[in-house]
């Protein structure tokens, strides 16, 4: 069984940074606006591997 990516199922994460456990495991950890932070709260939770992502608004063009 494949996991939902719960990204793309909701506006929760727009313009966020998000914490994921792992590529593999993409269960959030943590989001905010401030990545550093992001990163700390995840890893305060035991997640010290956490992959950091940001999430674009789909009118969002990154180069």
């Amino acid at each position: 069984m494949e996991k939902e990516n719960i990204l793309l199922e909701t506006n929760e994460y727009v313009g966020k940074y998000v914490a994921l456990k792992s590529f593999k495991d993409t269960t959030v950890v943590a989001y905010g606006t401030i990545p550093k932070l992001v990163i700390e709260e995840a890893s305060s939770k035991g997640h010290l591997n956490a992959v950091l992502v940001f999430v674009p608004d789909n009118a969002e063009v990154i180069l």
